[in-house]
């Protein structure tokens, strides 16, 4: 079945579709601790703990910043709804890529189990509880899991979302870009991920995007659902 130029930028359509992808992808992601928990009682989980973290400081004001960066992916269909720029190939392109890369990350925790338990702090601290960014940070802590540091799936969403908006979604790419950042970051300066756990994220959804989302996914659904001419135009689109 061939989708028109007018449907396949519909956000009516793109809306439609938003909610079977979102409700996979959330699904996925929900699995996070158990198998990341699965891996570790198949083999000893080891540490990538260098002196790289070490030398990183821990700040506990990026509690926050980093919470509200977990969720910006998910439900990133809806902003790209009302994008006309972005169309319906690209948004479902965009998320079966990325749930492909969870699993293919999920696999990884179950062949190489590796832990963050060596840089995570005493988040249960007694003095320290009193403040209320402490409590977030026990919040997070106690929410998942120290297994599954490598790669960081909190690291990895973050690079995908900000390539695909960089070459769609150009100035809203910009005002992304400082939470993004905080959001990467807050995973070894709150003690959450090795340094090593956060080059695995930015890696793995670099790889993510240029294989799996440009070399695969898009090109498949565009020579299934775009007839030739829909195609060609869609490449010539100029990224705002």
């Amino acid at each position: 079945m061939k989708i028109s130029r007018k449907l396949n930028h519909s956000i009516w359509f793109k809306l439609l579709l938003f909610i079977p992808l979102f409700m996979l992808l959330w699904i996925i992601m929900l699995q996070y601790e158990t198998i990341c928990n699965f891996g570790g009682t198949l083999r000893t989980a080891v540490s990538l703990k260098t002196f790289i973290d070490a030398l990183i400081p821990f700040n506990i004001y990026i509690s926050y910043t980093y919470i509200l960066c977990l969720f910006y992916v998910p439900f990133a269909g809806i902003l790209y709804a009302f994008n006309r720029r972005i169309s319906a190939i690209q948004m479902i392109s965009f998320y079966i890529s990325g749930i492909c890369i969870y699993l293919v990350t999920y696999a990884i925790y179950l062949i190489l189990p590796t832990t963050a338990q060596g840089v995570m702090i005493n988040s249960f601290n007694p003095q320290i509880l009193n403040y209320w960014m402490f409590q977030a940070l026990q919040g997070i802590y106690t929410a998942s899991t120290p297994l599954g540091d490598f790669p960081s799936l909190h690291v990895a969403p973050l690079v995908f979302m900000g390539i695909f908006l960089y070459k769609y979604w150009r100035w809203f790419f910009w005002m992304f870009l400082p939470f993004a950042f905080f959001g990467a970051i807050g995973t070894v300066l709150l003690k959450f991920h090795t340094f090593a756990g956060l080059l695995g994220g930015i890696a793995m959804w670099y790889f993510g995007y240029y294989i799996i989302y440009e070399k695969i996914f898009l090109i498949c659904f565009k020579k299934i659902f775009l007839s030739k001419e829909e195609s060609i135009a869609e490449e010539k689109q100029i990224t705002p």
